[in-house]
């Protein structure tokens, strides 16, 4: 039989679209289902009721004559592996004069565009896809195609802006070659809105010139991803959660049975995981997907196994809060290894607990020919025997896990709302934490504190000196009001606090706020919405609390806590900055953290 009447012949056993079944999204509600195609169900994959957990890789296969010479090979070489699922990039904009890369210039002066330019769509990228797909299912693979880049190295979002006459989203001389305030009217802009529409058009509709079948009708598609790691500016967020809703609803109007991931990276902080919750919530987006480099992703602290499972975990309990599953559609670690341990040991850790989790699928960076690209692996050097080893045996640990859950502990969604903190803790004696206290005339006691004598302290990130001390994100602050010999009547105490937000890298400070709420022995005694101050214009926060318990055992002479936190469910989660006065503020023999007793 020819050869291209086998693939279609085994793409046909494939494939069986005669009869509906019923998939619970997590509304509730009934969506058609087709037989053979993957589906998301009560927070797994499933194909025809049953589960499907996979280890995947991502396949270099269109952008460069050798990646589409080896195609078959690679392909031949993930299915021998026990990979699943492969992540294809279905996208490139712009030609030899357009944006160029900022780092990979290995398809450059730019060949294997999917679009030249508005309406001039390059028929040979598409055929090269349906290959692709066609080898996939050769070799019972299926394909996950992500359709948009963020980054510059296929033209991406900078690439669709010039487009529409937006020239300075292209950057050199910032990070990664892109102006993100620019870059973020991709999401807004009508024009590469309706572009990248088109493209969602043209890919779903399509039909296979190799198997004769519709996109949209083959299951040998995994589902799609609307973006490579979409991005987004503190506190815009809500302008790319609409482009997902408005591209997920389209798409689904052409291609109603495949799965969507809106190819929102991940997460580094809890507002960011809020959002990134948000993103995955939309009734059109079917599952979640985290990518991670421990080498690169320095904000993210992961240094070992543990600090690798911990990672999973979070990212776990809030796709699980979804009931949506979850992917790892990027893992990447190069042949040097990190912090002691050997490629092949991170990826043992990166396998064995994303199988022990519950996750979904865990997808590496890069299956390729080429033996020089940054985190290859190839079969074509002795190097990465062991790592194709563990590969495989990781397929088999998934197989023989289809049915596991995530553990009791991450299904608990009102836990695990941090991603992670880091802490300190002093001996209530020592010296450094105490206050300077005064006795006034009147016989009240005025407690005063350096920023930097904290008793405690515990944040998404820490940090400080003579004069301040700052924790971002969600966390507490906490001084001791060290106890006393003598009793006395109190009538009350006010709590006074310099406190700043700690803005992040790309945020400007007039849209930034913190709330802030004051504990006194673990009592709640109010919260401040504080915003960033003018300049040489200090904001005092104060507190003035009766509490009848607190105020007993103030009389008591007993120790008392006193806490500044930034608490998970605040709905500004810009953490703690309390520093000594600005320059040139007569503060008055004031310090920046008081307590009175009256």
């Amino acid at each position: 039989m020819p050869k291209k009447s086998l693939v279609i012949a085994a793409v046909a056993l494939f494939a069986s679209a005669a009869v509906f079944i019923f998939r619970s999204n997590p509304a509730g509600h009934n969506q058609p289902g087709r037989p053979g195609f993957v589906q998301a169900a009560a927070g797994r994959f499933v194909i025809d009721g049953q589960p499907f957990r996979f280890v995947g890789a991502n396949v270099a296969v269109m952008f460069r004559d050798e990646d589409r010479a080896q195609m078959p090979e690679t392909m031949r070489q993930a299915a021998q592996a026990g990979i699943k699922v492969v992540r294809v990039w279905a996208f490139g904009e712009g030609g030899p004069d357009d944006v160029k890369p900022i780092g990979d210039f290995n398809d450059w002066p730019r060949t294997f565009f999917f679009r030249k330019a508005p309406g001039q769509w390059n028929e040979g990228a598409f055929i090269e896809l349906d290959r692709t797909l066609a080898e996939a299912a050769r070799n019972h693979l299926r394909v996950q195609l992500c359709l948009a880049n963020w980054w510059r190295d296929t033209g991406g979002v900078t690439q669709y802006l010039r487009w529409a006459g937006i020239n300075d989203a292209a950057d050199d001389a910032r990070p990664f070659g892109i102006n993100n305030e620019r870059a973020m009217l991709f999401y807004t802009n009508e024009l590469t809105r309706q572009l990248y529409r088109e493209h969602l058009e043209k890919i779903a509709t399509r039909r296979n010139s190799v198997t004769g079948i519709l996109y949209r009708d083959d299951p040998a598609i995994f589902g799609y991803e609307l973006m490579n790691e979409a991005q987004s500016v503190t506190l815009r967020w809500p302008e790319r959660r609409a482009w997902f809703a408005e591209m997920s609803s389209y798409l689904k109007s052409l291609d109603p049975h495949h799965l969507i991931t809106p190819g929102d990276w991940g997460y580094r902080s809890a507002a960011e995981r809020r959002e990134w919750l948000a993103d995955h919530a939309l009734p059109n987006i079917d599952y979640c997907d985290v990518h991670h480099y421990p080498r690169e992703d320095h904000d993210i602290f992961v240094e070992s196994p543990e600090a690798l499972r911990e990672f999973v975990d979070n990212r776990v309990a809030a796709a699980y809060s979804l009931r949506k599953p979850l992917t790892f559609g990027e893992f990447g670690m190069g042949v040097e290894g990190y912090k002691g341990l050997t490629q092949t040991e991170w990826y043992r850790a990166f396998f064995e607990t994303n199988a022990r989790r519950g996750v979904g699928g865990a997808m590496f960076w890069i299956l390729t020919p080429d033996p020089r690209r940054g985190y290859g692996v190839t079969s074509t050097t002795p190097r990465d025997q062991q790592v194709f080893a563990e590969i495989s045996r990781a397929a088999t640990l998934f197989a023989s896990l289809a049915n596991e859950l995530p553990p009791k502990p991450l299904r608990d969604a009102g836990k695990h709302l941090v991603p992670l903190q880091f802490a300190f803790t002093h001996a209530p004696d020592d010296p450094g934490v105490q206050p300077q206290v005064i006795t006034r005339e009147d016989r009240t006691l005025l407690y005063r504190f350096k920023p930097e004598s904290a008793l405690a302290q515990r944040f998404e990130k820490i940090g400080g000196g003579p004069g301040y001390i700052w924790g971002s994100g969600v966390g507490n602050i906490e001084y001791l009001v060290p106890g006393r010999r003598d009793h006395r009547r109190v009538g009350g105490l006010v709590v006074r606090a310099h406190i700043q937000p700690v803005l992040p890298i790309d945020a400007r400070p007039a849209d930034i706020k913190t709330r802030v709420t004051l504990f006194v022995n673990g009592t709640n005694c109010g919260s401040r919405l504080i915003p960033v101050e003018p300049a040489k214009q200090p904001l005092i926060q104060e507190w003035t609390i009766d509490s009848w318990s607190i105020r007993l055992r103030a009389a008591r002479g007993l120790p008392i806590t006193i806490g500044f936190a930034v608490t998970a469910d605040s709905d500004w989660l810009y953490g703690v900055n309390i520093s000594n006065w600005p320059e040139g503020y007569d503060s008055h023999d004031a310090t920046p953290v008081e307590v009175e007793l009256r």
